[in-house]
């Protein structure tokens, strides 16, 4: 699903708002790896590819992953032939809040939505963080950017979990960016096959509200947020790499062997515990679940070939996207 429009600092926790994508327990590896160098350049043959089939009709799904090396370009011959073929894609879903009151309405809110980088009280990151929490952000904030932080740091535990796992990834040589529904884009427009559009509009009737429940996340659920961060990039850096050359080749036995971890989960948690966020997200995910099989459904009656791009961890989860195809009577073939 694709994620809102970037707000600076923002952009992770926001996002799984509208996704919620369920993610795998976590793993250790060694910590003494964490800036090495990318093994994964220039052009590779792309990801894996499943095929849902009804009859003689089929569904095409490739499998996205972030991160991915952020120099990687992919080139998919086998995905191209599909495209060409196809007779509609199922784009991505995209995420639009409804303020009441319009746009012009939503630009009143903007101060208020920027300030929620930063501790409401003026009080600075040491103070709100256990003395621990805090010399262990220090010690990677140094590594990662390689200077000591502002002792005057003001920004909320959840803002400096993201500017540092950002400048974590970039320094490995990876990045978040979007890299296959641009390839996908290009393709469609090339073989000038329809991408069906898919939105969920969230009606904010209360954004005041909206913003008080952010603002009102607790210390606790934020430096919990903070601490899974550090977590992640001093076990899972490296096999953030390794995923991400098992990806560009297609190499999905690596894949499902390399264990995932993830700090989205406890940061959501968090969020989640606040009404107004709960409602919104439990509304995102309503929408998907209500018209995901229907389209699909359809798209497998209509057209003899059609295509899609899905979430890796989504499509891997035993109780996914594929398990309920396959409940639902389709036959799944797994990547060669």
């Amino acid at each position: 699903m694709q994620s809102p429009e970037r707000s600076p600092g923002l952009t992770r926790l926001v996002a799984p708002l509208l996704a919620l994508a369920a993610l795998w327990p976590s793993a250790a590896v060694p910590a003494q790896e964490l800036l090495e160098e990318v093994l994964v350049t220039g052009e590779q043959p792309g990801p894996a590819m499943w095929k849902v089939k009804r009859g003689d009709h089929t569904l095409w799904i490739v499998g996205t992953l972030t991160p991915l090396p952020s120099k990687m370009t992919w080139r998919s011959q086998q995905v191209e032939d599909v495209i060409s073929r196809s007779g509609e894609i199922l784009g991505r879903y995209e995420g639009r809040a409804k303020i009441k009151g319009g746009n012009f309405a939503a630009l009143r809110f903007l101060p208020a939505i920027m300030r929620l980088r930063f501790n409401a009280d003026g009080r600075t990151l040491r103070e709100v963080l256990p003395p621990e929490v805090y010399a262990r952000w220090s010690a990677t904030h140094r590594r990662v950017f390689g200077h000591d932080p502002d002792p005057k740091e003001r920004a909320r535990p959840f803002y400096a979990a993201d500017l540092l796992f950002d400048e974590a990834l970039e320094k490995a040589g990876l990045s978040e960016r979007e890299a296959v529904w641009p390839k996908v884009d290009d393709l469609a427009r090339r073989h000038k096959v329809r991408i069906r559009q898919l939105q969920i509009e969230l009606p904010v009737d209360d954004p005041k509200g909206l913003i008080r429940d952010f603002a009102a996340v607790s210390p606790e659920k934020e430096t919990a947020c903070l601490v899974a961060t550090l977590d992640r990039i001093d076990q899972d850096l490296p096999n953030m790499r390794r995923r991400a050359q098992a990806w560009a080749v297609g190499d999905l036995a690596t894949l499902r062997e390399l264990p995932v971890v993830n700090q989205q989960r406890t940061c959501v948690e968090a969020l989640l515990e606040r009404p107004k966020l709960r409602e919104l997200a439990d509304q995102a995910r309503a929408k998907v679940d209500a018209d995901r099989p229907g389209i699909i459904s359809y798209m497998l009656l209509a057209h003899a070939n059609s295509f899609t791009v899905e979430s890796l961890d989504e499509l891997l989860k035993p109780d996914g996207l594929l398990a309920q195809l396959r409940a639902a009577g389709y036959t799944v073939e797994e990547p060669q």
